[in-house]
């Protein structure tokens, strides 16, 4: 028994819409796929280089909505994507209006640039410059 590799990454959508203007219309995601489970509806988005895919869902009731800190524990933290462009996803993001935890700071214990910041539904995401 091993793992052969990772399916998808999955977020809980307070807001489809604006989730939708930020991965597909901000990041430049691809939406691959729109499958309807009868009380949610998942939204799959191709990840540029990788068979793993960000899955959004959207219920189609109410949900409790909880907030979390990045320093937490017990919780799933961030997902972090790579980028050629750290400086222009950082501009980019700024400009949105988006909140950012983490301007482009080089981290030289790991020999990277990072930025994190924070989608519509308050998920952290990190971007990653080798």
């Amino acid at each position: 028994m091993k793992i052969t590799g990772l399916d998808h990454i999955t977020i809980n959508c307070k807001d489809l819409e604006a989730s939708i203007r930020f991965y597909e219309g901000l990041l430049g995601l691809e939406k691959s796929d729109v499958v309807d489970l009868g009380d949610h509806t998942l939204h799959y988005y191709k990840l540029p280089g990788l068979k793993t895919r960000l899955e959004l869902i959207n219920y189609n009731n109410e949900q409790k909505a909880l907030s979390t800190g990045n320093t937490d524990v017990g919780i799933y933290r961030h997902v972090a994507f790579e980028t050629d462009d750290l400086e222009g996803f950082y501009k980019t993001i700024n400009e949105a209006g988006y909140k950012i935890n983490l301007p482009p700071t080089m981290i030289p214990q790991i020999g990277k640039r990072i930025i994190l910041i924070v989608d519509p539904n308050g998920v952290e995401i990190e971007f990653i410059q080798k």
